[in-house]
């Protein structure tokens, strides 16, 4: 396992996400997933991180917190994007 953190942002609309940095956290890099729901999002920040070299197995594939179940509401239309980080 590499130092990480895995950030759960929720969902945002497309224009309004602020992104995620490592200014002040102790980590080098980021990679800001999106998707429907928290595991699509964070199966897209991991494949980021995967292409910078890092192998995936040194990340949890089931992470505490990120669950299919948590996804943006139909209702609220298009541009809400769900959005997971991970700093490492």
């Amino acid at each position: 396992m590499i130092k990480h953190q895995i950030i759960n942002h929720g969902p945002e609309h497309e224009q309004y996400f602020q992104g995620c940095g490592t200014a002040y956290s102790g980590f080098d890099n980021v990679a800001t997933g999106i998707g429907d729901n928290a595991r699509e999002a964070y199966d897209d920040a991991l494949d980021q991180v995967c292409e910078m070299g890092i192998d995936e197995n040194d990340l949890p594939k089931r992470p505490k917190g990120i669950r299919k179940s948590d996804r943006v509401p139909k209702r609220w239309g298009s541009g809400f994007w769900w959005y997971v980080s991970i700093r490492y």
